[in-house]
């Protein structure tokens, strides 16, 4: 059997071929586009439809259409991102070292490639186990390089399909892969806010930070934990709320440190500095770096009763702060950025969302500055 050069593409599942008014275009099922091609696209889709790999691709294409290696490539990119294109690739068996994140029900063991590259790619996930629980199913990611230059392209597969992108995008793509697998579980709501849990008392309880984009979730959440011994971070970005038991669960990312926090959290987060900046595809330049804490706490993370709800509200010149919120509005503020898998909050859901609320306190934080926001977080605790 010969061996496979690199991976192999074909159209991504729910891709279709059309032909209106003898012009080929393409419908995407997942992002629900319609696309005029033009005589290259044209080609490349015909190459798809029955598969071909990379190494045939970019020679089909060069002698076809005289395109080089690099504009191939970025033609892949581009379609591997836009969820037009979907790769495979024969993997290896799933390394017993890898890093494993659970969340919810789900456990996803995580194997980087081997090298300077996949190291400083596996950095941000520093604060995760490595391997799983004898027995334990996972699914599993991997990346591979495909090629040793650094403008040779990266793969980030799942057990289904893979996504091409080049070196310098594959943090966010990876990331990407692993926050679809998360919410890929129609039993949980999930919320977007960073998540404190207390690290004593009888029963776990939990603060979530909620807020616009920008609202400093992150770098509070650091700071917050940094400064207090009976708090830690489960999670800066998602948290998993059951409606069954009105419990939540931190997702233990990767902490996400925009450009304007990395000199303020450069204490907080040790080897900060050191993290590879990667430039996401709103433009906004960041650093991923693992959670505050010990690998330990990341390995089973632990359900908890939510004790308060703070909707950050930063403000120019404004003196730190609580004010009380009602629990209607905070709920209205959940559910603006909350997601749920078919799109639709059933009533369980609600029902079960109404009661966490209504059983925590709700309340705005106005400040200017996370140093003195930060004190007032603990206290919702005492």
């Amino acid at each position: 059997m010969r061996a496979q050069r690199g991976p192999l593409l074909r159209l991504a599942d729910g891709v279709v071929p059309l032909v209106i008014a003898d012009r080929p275009a393409l419908f995407v099922e997942a992002t629900q586009r319609l696309n005029a091609l033009n005589g290259s696209a044209g080609m490349l889709v015909a190459l798809l439809a029955d598969g071909i790999e990379l190494a045939e691709l970019r020679r089909q294409l060069q002698e076809t259409m005289g395109l080089n290696a690099g504009e191939v490539d970025a033609l892949v990119t581009d379609w591997s991102t836009q969820r037009v294109m979907a790769a495979s690739f024969a993997a290896g068996a799933a390394d017993a070292d890898g890093l494993w994140l659970r969340a919810g029900e789900r456990s996803i063991a995580i194997r980087f490639p081997q090298g300077a590259w996949g190291a400083g790619l596996a950095a941000p996930y520093g604060h995760l186990p490595r391997g799983g629980v004898p027995g334990e199913t996972a699914t599993r990611i991997t990346v591979e390089a495909l090629g040793e230059s650094e403008n040779d392209l990266v793969g980030v597969f799942d057990d289904s399909a893979g996504t091409l992108v080049s070196q310098d995008a594959a943090s966010p793509v990876l990331r990407g892969a692993i926050v679809d697998l998360v919410l890929d579980q129609p039993g949980y709501v999930a919320l977007h806010a960073a998540c404190l849990v207390a690290r004593d008392g009888p029963q776990d309880e939990a603060i979530l930070l909620i807020g616009a984009p920008g609202a400093g979730k992150s770098t509070l959440a650091a700071m917050a934990a940094a400064a207090s011994p009976h708090l830690r971070l489960a999670g800066d970005d998602i948290v998993l709320f059951d409606p069954r038991s009105g419990l939540v669960m931190g997702v233990p990312l990767p902490l996400t440190v925009k450009s304007g926090s990395w000199d303020r959290l450069a204490q907080v987060v040790p080897g900060l500095a050191a993290l590879t900046p990667v430039r996401r595809a709103d433009g906004q330049w960041l650093r991923y770096a693992p959670l505050p804490g010990s690998p330990g706490e990341s390995a089973a993370p632990t359900w908890a009763r939510v004790a308060g709800i703070v909707d950050l509200c930063r403000q120019d010149g404004a003196v730190a702060g609580l004010v009380p919120q009602s629990p209607i509005d905070c709920l209205g503020r959940l559910l603006e950025e909350g997601f749920v898998h078919d799109g639709r909050c059933t009533s369980a859901q609600m029902r079960g969302l109404a009661r966490m609320v209504d059983n925590a306190e709700t309340c705005t934080l106005r400040y200017a500055e996370a140093e003195q926001a930060a004190p007032w977080i603990e206290a919702l605790l005492a």
